[in-house]
């Protein structure tokens, strides 16, 4: 009955600016049960200055969603049995949780060092190489698309087994001007299925033809040529560079060194409580005194 009396209220708001303003100029807007909705409630979600059709229209909105929650609360409250019902001990470790998560990010981020040095990330990297094997396989190197039928198709795939260095800004400036799509993975290791997925392949299928040829590799479809050159590669099951790595290791870094701090804050903290004797400890003879 209380929603029915709502949805009028909300639908009447909605066609009578009128009916709005007098709705307002009172304190209690809607009740339903021992919950009651305010005229300082919509003041704060209805902004000052709009036209009052919009107005009516955002009290309506308001009012329903406000209307909508509360029944289902008491709706709630009336099937769920006691022990369902009852959330404080939920309440208080949620506030607490979150208290202390808010606490412990304030202390570390006033604390935390996150400046970490080349020499520190290649330490960490040979002290912990089995962590850095590639399950997919890296490579550097250029993948270039082309049409079928080509007429540069021929000089690009010669170009494309060369190392010179002029050959490989020939390949570069050809790509440029006469492939389909270009990708330059030279300057950084990438993941081979990505490349796989790119040439349209099966990661093995290509790693199959990667340990065929180190040089290039030539994918052929009904329209397109990708000619995969093939600068530096690194196969699956072996360890993966440390260029590639580099960025991973900064964060597991700095991961530790926040562990640090919330550990050391920990004992910190004990310490002092039991110094100040914040913490008293209960033992069998005072309780047997009681």
């Amino acid at each position: 009955m209380n929603r029915i009396v709502c949805i009028i209220i909300a639908a009447l708001l909605v066609c009578s600016c009128t009916l709005y303003e007098s709705i307002t100029k009172g304190d209690k807007v809607v009740q339903i049960g021992r919950a009651a909705l305010y005229k300082t409630d919509l003041e704060k979600v209805i902004p000052k200055g709009i036209a009052p059709q919009d107005s009516a229209l955002l009290a309506k909105q308001y009012i329903d969603s406000w209307a909508i929650k509360q029944l289902m609360l008491q709706k709630a409250e009336e099937q769920l049995p006691k022990d369902e019902r009852d959330v404080e001990k939920l309440l208080e470790d949620y506030r607490t949780q979150l208290l202390v998560f808010r606490y412990e990010n304030k202390y570390v981020e006033e604390r935390l060092d996150t400046n970490v040095s080349l020499m520190e990330r290649e330490e960490y990297y040979r002290a912990h190489q089995g962590s850095f094997v590639g399950k997919n396989g890296v490579y550097k190197g250029r993948l270039v698309k082309m049409q079928n039928g080509s007429p540069n198709m021929q000089v690009m795939k010669k170009l494309a087994k060369s190392r010179e260095i002029e050959d490989l800004e020939a390949l570069e400036q050809l790509a440029y001007n006469s492939a389909y799509k270009y990708s330059n993975f030279n300057d950084n290791w990438v993941d081979l299925n990505i490349v796989a997925k790119e040439i349209g392949v099966p990661l093995g299928e290509l790693h199959r033809l990667m340990a065929k040829d180190g040089t290039s590799v030539e994918v052929v479809d009904t329209v397109y040529t990708n000619i995969l050159q093939v600068l530096e590669y690194v196969a699956p099951g072996e360890v993966t560079p440390f260029e590639y790595n580099s960025g991973k290791i900064k964060e597991i870094i700095i991961s530790r060194r926040k562990q640090e701090l919330l550990s050391a804050l920990q004992r910190d903290i004990l310490r002092d409580a039991l110094n100040n004797n914040k913490i008293k400890i209960i033992d069998e003879d005072e309780k047997d005194d009681r």
